[in-house]
C-alpha cells in the first residue's frame, strides 16, 4: 500500500504520552472507516466500535468491512470483523429478541475470548446491556471435528439446554433435527445449516446443506456450534433460580396463576416468550462487554457527545418501560441487574485507549493539548453529485463526472458499484466519454496496495464516498453517480420442486382432498396396515357418510391437496356416487369455451399493425445504470421480453406479475422511457389515487435529468390543474400521464400515444375494461399484478397470454413476524415506541372513517413521542396528497388510515403495522396488508389486534391462525398463497372460472386446463394411467427412518412422479444424504416406484402376482398392440397367457423381488 501520511499521523497520535481520549476531527463519510481500517490493518489488538444508534452502526460495520476486504460470509472461526448489536426490541417488551440477533452478541463475544485482536461493531444501547459471564460463555458452545469421537447423546443433551429447538425438517437458525445417525443443526454464525453423520459416537462427516433442497453442498472439516439462547434451560441449581424469580414475582405482586405457570416453565426448561429478559436470575452476576475487553483494546466513539445522547435516552427509556412492565403485572428483573447505566458504562470504559472521530472540522476545546488532536480535511462528493443531477435535457448526464477523472491524475480513483454487471455497465457508459477505468474483482486492501496513481472501478459496498487529499484517494459510489442507493437483491429461495409436491407435503390430518376419481374427501393421516399378508403405508381418505378409503402409498397420485379459494371447507362427495363425474365434465367444458376464447383474441391481435419502437441506445444504457437495485434474473427476463416486444410491428399485450417490492414498476419504467425516447407518450392507469401519487413520486425521480414531462390526473389535482394538463397532453407537451380511471374518459386526447401501463387492471370496472380492450387492438398495453398467478397455470397458459412472473424477494427481506393479540393500549404504545425509536415508521390501520379521527387522538395520546397523521378515502384530496407525501418522506411517523394502504405502497421505512380488529378482514386482504411492512432489511412486526370484550367468529379465527403460520418468507404454497394464487387465476380468467376452481380444486382445475389448451391447439392428448401394483412386496418409509409424516408424502409424491432413471437416482441420492442408509422396505419401493414409472409408459392399469404368475392389464390405447400380444402367446404356448379383457400373464425365471422386477422391466421392454 502507497504510504498514508494520514495513517502515519493517527499512529503518532494514539503513541502520544497525553493521557485521556484522543480525537481526530474532520471524518466524513466513508473516511471514518477508511480510517478505522488503517488502524486495524496496523494493530493486532481488539478494537471496541461505538457508534450512536442501531442504524450508524451498521452502516460503520459495512464500510469497515469494504475497505478491511472482508468476504460476503467469511468462515465463522477465521472472522475477525463482527457486528455487536442491540436486542431491537424494547427493555422489558414482551416479546423475545430475534435468534439471528442473540447469535451475533454471542458471536461477538466468543471472538473477543478465543479470537485474534477481533473487531466489533457497536452501539450506545447494545453496550449498556450486560451479557453472560466469560466462564459460562465457555461452557455454552462445542467445537467439532469431523473424524473425531463425539459423544451424540450428549451433544443431543447440548442443543436442548442451550435454547435449539427439535422440528421435522432444518430451516431456521436455531432449529435442529435427529433422524437415526444423521444430525441437522442450523446454528448461529453459520450461513447454511449443517448436517453431522454419526457412526456410533464418533462424527464421520460434517456437512453444509441448503435450507430450501435439503441437500448437502460442501463438507466441512470443524463446527464451531454456538448457543441460541444466553442461558441454559436445563442445569442443576434450575431450584435456586425458580426461587429467586418467585421473589421478584412475590415483590411485584404477580398474580398466582400467572406466576405458578411462568414457574413451571422454568423448572421444566420449557421458553416462553420474553424469558431473555429473565437471565439476570441464571447467574450470580452478569458481565459487561468491557469486562471481556483485554488492556490492550482501544475504544472508538463515534461523535461521543450522540453516543452519550443516546446512552442517556436509553436509560430513561429502560426505566419507564421497567415501570411499565410493573404495572402491567409483568415479570422483569430491576434494570440495574440487566443494563448498565450511562455512568457506569463511562466508568467501565475508562482503563482502555480512547479515540474519538468528529465529523466537524472544528477547532478543538480549549485545554485540549495538541498532541491529543488531529484535523482531517476530508470531503463529501455532494458538489459532483449536485453537479450530475442538474443537467437539463438530454445531455450527456456523465459528462461531469468524466471530466473530472480526466483531471485527477495523481490521485487514486475508486468508482463503487455493488455488482459486477454494474460496474460492467459504468465502464460501457464512461468509454463514451474517452474516460477508461480499469475493472478490478479484488478487494480494496489488495487493489490499494498498487504503487502508481490508479483510477479503478471496484465491486462492493460502501455507504457513502469521499475525497481525502491528505492521502490523495478519491472514493465515489454508484448512488452519488446516479442518485439512488444501488442495493443487490438476495435471491429467494426457490425449490425446483413443483408446488404440488410442495402442497402435499403440506397436507394435514382433517385437511380436505381430491381423490380423480372419487372426488372430494377428508384426509385422516398416514395408517400402516397389513393387506394379504403384506405390510405398507396408505392414506386414509373419508368421504361423506363416514364411508373410508385406503389408497396405497404408491398411488398417491391419484389425490391432491384440495385448494379452493377463500380456504372454503367444500361439500364431501359419496363414494360411488356419479355427481363428481358431472361436476368434472361441467368444468372441463366451461375450461374449454374459455380456453378458445382467449386463443381466439390471441389470433385477433397477430394480425393487427402496431408501432416498432428503436432498440435501446446509450442514453436507455444510462436510465438502465441508474436502478437503484440489481436487477433479478426474472425481472431482467420480464424488462427483455417487454421491450423486444415493443420492437415488434405487432401491438404488445404483456402481463408482468409480482408481489409489491418484486420490481413490476421498474419493467413499466423502462417500457416507458424506450416509447416516450421513441416519440411517443405513455399513459399509466393505477386504481387509486394514493396509488398515482406514489407512481408519480417514482416516475419523476426516476426520470430527472430528461427531457420528459410528467403529470398526474387524479382527485389530488384541482380542476384548473387537470384542465391545464389535459390540454398540455392533447398537444403533446405531457410525455407521460399517470391517473386512476380518469384516463380512460372521453374528454382525455393524446396526441401520439404509443404505450399503456395499466396497474392492477381486475379492480377496474366493465366499462373501463372494454375501453382497455379497444386499446389492446391500438398501442403496446403491459398490465401490472401483485396478486401472484399461480406457476403451473401461467405454463398452460403461455401459449395464450404474454406473461411474466417475477419471483425473487427484494433485497435482505426478512419475514414479517406476526402477532396476534387482544387490542391492549400498552402493546400499541410499545410497537409504536419499538419503530420509531430504531428511526422507522408505523401503519396503524383502523378502517371505520367514522371513528378515525377519535383512534388516531388516541394514539397520539399513547405516544406523545411520534407524530401522529390521518389518513382515509373521504379527506378531500389536496388533504390526503400532503398527509401521504409527508409521511413518505418521513415527516409524521405514525400513519392512522383505512384499507386505503393495500394496494401498491412501497414504503421502506415503514416496518411496524397495526391491524384493528383484524377479525373483519379476509385472509388475502391481511396477507396482502401485513405486506406493507417488510420491504428492508429490518425486522418488521405486524399486530393483528382482535377485539377484547367480544367474541372472535370461529371463521376470522381460522384466517388469523393461517396468517401466523405463513410467518417466513417463501413458507411454502401455504394458505394465504393458495388464497391469494386463486383470487390471481380469478382475476386472471375471469369469475366464471373461480367458481370452477371451487368446484373441482385448483390442481385438477389446472390439469383440466392444460389439457384443453393443447387439445385446442390440436396436440395429441396422451391417456394417463395410475398403475394398480399388486405383488405383496413391503415397499415404504419406515417411521423411524423418516419419521416426520410430511416429509414421507413428499417423497411417495416425488417417487410417484418419476420420468426416468437419473431422477431415481437424484431422489435416492437426496434421501440417502439426508436420512442414512437404505433399509429393505426403503430399497423395495425404489424398486416399485421405478418399475411403476415403466407401467406408466406402456399404459398399464394393473400388475398382480398370485401363484407365481406376473399378470398385466393394458389400457386400450397402450402402445402395445394387441396383435402383438396374440403372436408372443401363439409362439409361446402355455408360457405367456391372453385373457380377453387383455390381460396378460407369465411366469418369471426369478421369485425374489430384487431380481423379479428387473424381469417384468425387460419383458414389458420386448413388448414393443
Amino acid at each position: 500500500m502507497p504510504a498514508s501520511t494520514l495513517h502515519e499521523h493517527i499512529e503518532s497520535l494514539l503513541a502520544s504520552a497525553d493521557p485521556g481520549e484522543k480525537t481526530i476531527y474532520g471524518l466524513q463519510g466513508g473516511a471514518r472507516g477508511y480510517l478505522l481500517s488503517l488502524i486495524a490493518e496496523s494493530r493486532r489488538a481488539p478494537i471496541l466500535v461505538i457508534a450512536p444508534t442501531a442504524r450508524e452502526a451498521e452502516q460503520l460495520f459495512q464500510d469497515l468491512a469494504f475497505f478491511l476486504g472482508v468476504e460476503e460470509s467469511p468462515p465463522l472461526l477465521s472472522k475477525r470483523l463482527h457486528l455487536f448489536p442491540s436486542w431491537e426490541i424494547l427493555p422489558f417488551e414482551n416479546l423475545s429478541p430475534h435468534p439471528d440477533t442473540i447469535g451475533a452478541r454471542l458471536e461477538g463475544l466468543y471472538h473477543l475470548v478465543e479470537g485474534e485482536a477481533p473487531i466489533l461493531v457497536s452501539s450506545a444501547a447494545a453496550v449498556m446491556q450486560q451479557v453472560i459471564p466469560k466462564e459460562a460463555l465457555k461452557n455454552s458452545y462445542r467445537y467439532l471435528v469431523a473424524g473425531e469421537e463425539s459423544a451424540r447423546e450428549g451433544l443431543l443433551e447440548h442443543l436442548v439446554n442451550w435454547g435449539f429447538q427439535n422440528v421435522p425438517l432444518v430451516e431456521e437458525r436455531g432449529d435442529f433435527s435427529v433422524r437415526g445417525g444423521i444430525l441437522d443443526i442450523f446454528p448461529p454464525g453459520c450461513e447454511r445449516p449443517v448436517r453431522l453423520e454419526f457412526s456410533a459416537d464418533r462424527l464421520e462427516s460434517i456437512r453444509e446443506f441448503d435450507p430450501a433442497t435439503q441437500r448437502s453442498q460442501s463438507e466441512l472439516q470443524e463446527l464451531l456450534l454456538l448457543p441460541m439462547k444466553e442461558f441454559s434451560l436445563r442445569r442443576d441449581d434450575i431450584g435456586r433460580i425458580a426461587r429467586e424469580i418467585e421473589r421478584r414475582a412475590e415483590g411485584l405482586e404477580l398474580g398466582r396463576i400467572e406466576k405458578n405457570a411462568l414457574l413451571e416453565s422454568v423448572r421444566e426448561g420449557i421458553p416462553f416468550v420474553g424469558m431473555e429478559f429473565l437471565v439476570p436470575y441464571f447467574y450470580p452476576a452478569l458481565s459487561t462487554i468491557f469486562s471481556y475487553l483485554p488492556p490492550q483494546t482501544l475504544l472508538w466513539l463515534d461523535r461521543p457527545d450522540h453516543v452519550e445522547a443516546e446512552a442517556e435516552k436509553f436509560e430513561r427509556l429502560l426505566w419507564e418501560m421497567s415501570a411499565r412492565a410493573k404495572e402491567q403485572g409483568r415479570l422483569t428483573p430491576p434494570p440495574e441487574r440487566l443494563y448498565l447505566n450511562a455512568e457506569e458504562w463511562r466508568e467501565a470504559a475508562r482503563p482502555f485507549a480512547r479515540l474519538d472521530s468528529e465529523s466537524l472540522g472544528i477547532a478543538p476545546p480549549r485545554g485540549k493539548s495538541a498532541d491529543s488532536v488531529y484535523t482531517v480535511k476530508s470531503y463529501l462528493n455532494t458538489d459532483l453529485h449536485a453537479e450530475l443531477m442538474s443537467l437539463p435535457g438530454r445531455e450527456p448526464s456523465l459528462g461531469p463526472l468524466a471530466a473530472r477523472l480526466k483531471e485527477w491524475e495523481d490521485e487514486r480513483v475508486f468508482l463503487i458499484a455493488p455488482t459486477r454487471a454494474d460496474a460492467t455497465r459504468l465502464k460501457q457508459l464512461l468509454a463514451h466519454y474517452e474516460v477508461d477505468l480499469t475493472l478490478v474483482a479484488g478487494p480494496f486492501p489488495r487493489v490499494n496496495s498498487r504503487e502508481k496513481p490508479a483510477r479503478v472501478l471496484l465491486v462492493g459496498h460502501l455507504t457513502q464516498g469521499f475525497r481525502l487529499p491528505e492521502d490523495r484517494l478519491i472514493l465515489i459510489t454508484a448512488d452519488e453517480i446516479f442518485g439512488t442507493r444501488k442495493l443487490a437483491r438476495v435471491p429467494g429461495r426457490k425449490s425446483a420442486l413443483g408446488h404440488f409436491i410442495t402442497s402435499l407435503s403440506e397436507l394435514k390430518a382433517d385437511d380436505a382432498i381430491v381423490h380423480l376419481d372419487h372426488g372430494i374427501g377428508i384426509y385422516r393421516g398416514l395408517k400402516f396396515l397389513q393387506v394379504a399378508g403384506t405390510e405398507g403405508e396408505f392414506l386414509q381418505l373419508e368421504y361423506e357418510g363416514g364411508d373410508r378409503l385406503y389408497l396405497p402409498v404408491d398411488r398417491i397420485n391419484l389425490v391432491q391437496k384440495y385448494v379452493g379459494g377463500d380456504g372454503a371447507r367444500p361439500a364431501l362427495d359419496r363414494l360411488g356416487g356419479t355427481s363428481w363425474e358431472k361436476v368434472k365434465a361441467k368444468t372441463r367444458k366451461s375450461v374449454l369455451e374459455m380456453a378458445q376464447e382467449l386463443i381466439d383474441l390471441y389470433a385477433v391481435r397477430e394480425v393487427h399493425q402496431g408501432h416498432a419502437f428503436p432498440p435501446p441506445d446509450q442514453l436507455y444504457r444510462e436510465f438502465e445504470a441508474a436502478f437503484e437495485f440489481e436487477e433479478t434474473p426474472d425481472q431482467e427476463r420480464a424488462i427483455e421480453e417487454s421491450l423486444s416486444d415493443m420492437q415488434k410491428k405487432k401491438p404488445m399485450d404483456r402481463l408482468i406479475c409480482g408481489d409489491v417490492g418484486y420490481g413490476k414498476t421498474e419493467v413499466a419504467l423502462r417500457a416507458a422511457f424506450l416509447a416516450v425516447m421513441g416519440g411517443k407518450q405513455a399513459a399509466i392507469l393505477a386504481p387509486t389515487t394514493v396509488l398515482v401519487q406514489q407512481h408519480m413520486e417514482t416516475f419523476r425521480r426516476r426520470f430527472r435529468g430528461y427531457p420528459v414531462r410528467i403529470e398526474a390526473l387524479s382527485r389530488f389535482r384541482t380542476g384548473k390543474e387537470s384542465r391545464g394538463a389535459l390540454d398540455a397532453l392533447a398537444k403533446g407537451a405531457v410525455d407521460i400521464v399517470i391517473g386512476t380511471h380518469r384516463l380512460l374518459q372521453k374528454d382525455v386526447e393524446f396526441k401520439d400515444l404509443g404505450l399503456v401501463v395499466i396497474d392492477e387492471e381486475h379492480r377496474f370496472g366493465v366499462a373501463q375494461k372494454e375501453r382497455l380492450k379497444k386499446l389492446r387492438s391500438q398501442v403496446d398495453v403491459m398490465s401490472l399484478t401483485a396478486t401472484p398467478i399461480p406457476r403451473t397455470l401461467h405454463m398452460s397458459l403461455i401459449s395464450l397470454r404474454d406473461m411474466s412472473i417475477i419471483e425473487t424477494p427484494p433485497v435482505d427481506r426478512l419475514a414479517v413476524r406476526t402477532i396476534i393479540t387482544r387490542y391492549d393500549e400498552t402493546v400499541i404504545r410499545e410497537a409504536v415506541l419499538r419503530e420509531i425509536e430504531r428511526g422507522g415508521q408505523v401503519f396503524f390501520l383502523h378502517n371505520r372513517v367514522e371513528t378515525i379521527t377519535r383512534m388516531a387522538e388516541k394514539i397520539a395520546g399513547l405516544v406523545p413521542e411520534a407524530k401522529v397523521a390521518v389518513a382515509h378515502g373521504q379527506l378531500r384530496p389536496r388533504e390526503l396528497e400532503k398527509i401521504m407525501l409527508d409521511f413518505m418522506e418521513n415527516r409524521s411517523q405514525v400513519l392512522v388510515c383505512s384499507a386505503i394502504i393495500e394496494s401498491g405502497l412501497d414504503l421502506a421505512n415503514a416496518n411496524t403495522i397495526i391491524i384493528n380488529r383484524a377479525d373483519k378482514f379476509g385472509l388475502a386482504q391481511l396477507y396482502q396488508l401485513r405486506g406493507r411492512v417488510g420491504r428492508s432489511n429490518r425486522r418488521a412486526y405486524a399486530y393483528l389486534l382482535i377485539p377484547g370484550e367480544k367474541i372472535v367468529t370461529r371463521d376470522a379465527e381460522r384466517r388469523l391462525r393461517a396468517l401466523q403460520e405463513v410467518d417466513e418468507l417463501g413458507g411454502g404454497f401455504k394458505l394465504a398463497l393458495h388464497d391469494l394464487e386463486i383470487r390471481g387465476a380469478g382475476n386472471l380468467l375471469g369469475r366464471e372460472q373461480s367458481g370452477q376452481i371451487v368446484a373441482v380444486g385448483f390442481e385438477l382445475y389446472t390439469q383440466l386446463m392444460e389439457q384443453a389448451v393443447r387439445g385446442i391447439k390440436g396436440e395429441a392428448v396422451r391417456a394417463e394411467v395410475e398403475p394398480e401394483i399388486r405383488l405383496g412386496i413391503p415397499a415404504y418409509f419406515p417411521d423411524d427412518y423418516i419419521p416426520d409424516a410430511n416429509q414421507r408424502l413428499f417423497f411417495y409424491k416425488r417417487l410417484a412422479s418419476l420420468r426416468d432413471l437419473e431422477e431415481l437416482e437424484e431422489i435416492k441420492a437426496d434421501i440417502r444424504d439426508r436420512y442414512g442408509a437404505f433399509s429393505p422396505p426403503v430399497e423395495n419401493l425404489f424398486l416399485v416406484m421405478n418399475l411403476r414409472r415403466m407401467l406408466k409408459d406402456y399404459l398399464v392399469e394393473q400388475i398382480a402376482y398370485n401363484d407365481g404368475r406376473v399378470s398385466l392389464l393394458f389400457h386400450t390405447q397402450s402402445p402395445v398392440k394387441v396383435e402383438k400380444l396374440v403372436e408372443l402367446v401363439s409362439k409361446d404356448k402355455g408360457g405367456l397367457r391372453l385373457t380377453p379383457e387383455g390381460r396378460l400373464s407369465f411366469s418369471p425365471k426369478n421369485q425374489s423381488w430384487d431380481e423379479m422386477i428387473p424381469e417384468v422391466l425387460q419383458f414389458l421392454e420386448g413388448l414393443c
